[in-house]
């Protein structure tokens, strides 16, 4: 008796198994990224004389913490230039962002000459926000269990630069990231546009066919999200991949990128189904 009552559980867990196997559940990402707002701490000393980008990234916050992001990214050129004093007071006025947040650096951020050294960016960068404590610019998370975002740095270490610059240490590192979460797909976040939205020969990426061979080699990227430009630009190339960039938030109408990936999922099995939805909103 006690071995046909055995034989009758492990019946019913064998087809709730099979049955879980071919189930599928519907999922969502759902994030917020900002970039260029060209945040001036020294014009911001009195509210009437506020900075478009001081106003735009106030209100930035405030959008943050009504909503129910899963992350919020920062993608780069967040001050008009790169001191201490502008990079302390951005840290001090986005640490009131509830949600998870993740800091990119663009070519106003950092840079040895008359700037911010990148070591010491990080180091304040690692000091204001929880989410980042990194020891190098280019870092990775994982929003959930399907998706890897990889935050890569494209800032010239010494003198500034409007070109994107990925050394050969940082491309060898994304190609590493990869491969190691091959089962996951990849959300990149840049500063400089790997696909331009314009013709803008001073903005190019400087090591561009040698970033093209690990894009190719890997068939996990999603998308790359990146600013720069100021425009609000969106283009899915003939290999998958999704480029999108967002509009500059220091300029009106003050707009920052809303960016929800739903797909389905099958235990075992990659994602499927992946549909990625853009969507301007105000920040003021």
């Amino acid at each position: 008796m006690r071995a046909l009552k055995l034989l009758f559980n492990i019946l019913i867990l064998s087809v709730a198994f099979l049955y879980t196997l071919q189930s599928t559940e519907a999922k969502t990402l759902n994030f917020a990224v900002a970039a260029d707002v060209h945040y001036n701490a020294e014009q911001n000393r009195d509210n009437k004389n506020y900075t478009n980008g001081a106003k735009a990234l106030s209100g930035f916050v405030s959008r943050m913490n009504e909503n129910n992001y899963d992350f919020v990214v920062f993608d780069g050129d967040n001050v008009s230039k790169s001191n201490l004093q502008n990079l302390k007071s951005f840290l001090t006025v986005v640490k009131d962002i509830k949600t998870p947040y993740y800091i990119v650096a663009g070519n106003r951020d950092t840079h040895k000459i008359s700037g911010v050294a990148k070591p010491e960016y990080l180091k304040l960068v690692n000091e204001y926000n929880k989410n980042q404590r990194n020891t190098e610019m280019s870092y990775y998370f994982y929003p959930n269990s399907d998706i890897i975002a990889i935050v890569l740095d494209g800032v010239s270490t010494g003198m500034p630069s409007t070109h994107g610059v990925f050394n050969q240490k940082n491309l060898k590192w994304l190609d590493n990231v990869l491969e190691k979460n091959k089962n996951k797909q990849a959300i990149i976040f840049q500063h400089v546009p790997y696909y331009e939205p314009c013709d803008k020969p001073a903005y190019a990426i400087l090591e561009k066919a040698e970033y093209t061979a690990i894009l190719r080699k890997h068939k996990n990227v999603l998308m790359i999200v990146s600013g720069h430009y100021h425009k609000d630009f969106r283009i899915t190339d003939d290999y998958g991949v999704t480029h999108i960039s967002v509009p500059a938030l220091f300029e009106a109408p003050y707009n920052y990128t809303e960016i929800n990936v739903n797909y389905n999922k099958k235990p075992f099995k990659p994602i499927q189904d992946i549909k990625i939805e853009t969507v301007l909103k105000p920040a003021v």
